[in-house]
């Protein structure tokens, strides 16, 4: 790490988190909007509006879990085409 940005400027340094802060929001973005889908489905969503159910008295709800795990899915995606490009031939 400290070889890599002692040979990178701090513009390239500066792109590269930027970059990474808007794949993260894109991801973000893709993912509350599957799950808004998902929740405001008309009738073919057996949850009702919430993705979960109750159980026991117990209230289970996913709806933060499907989304991080979309944003995971994203973000996973763009990292392997990233490796797979970055390969040599």
């Amino acid at each position: 790490m400290e070889r890599l940005l002692r040979e990178t400027t701090l513009t390239t340094v500066a792109f590269a988190i930027a970059l990474g802060w808007s794949l993260y929001q894109v991801a973000s973005g893709l993912g509350g909007l599957i799950v808004v889908a998902l929740a405001n489905s008309d009738g073919a969503n057996p949850f009702g509006t919430r993705i979960g159910w109750t159980w026991g008295g117990h209230v289970f709800e996913f709806q933060g879990l499907l989304q991080g795990l979309i944003e995971f899915a994203v973000i996973l995606a763009v990292v392997l085409v990233v490796q797979r490009r970055s390969r040599p031939s």
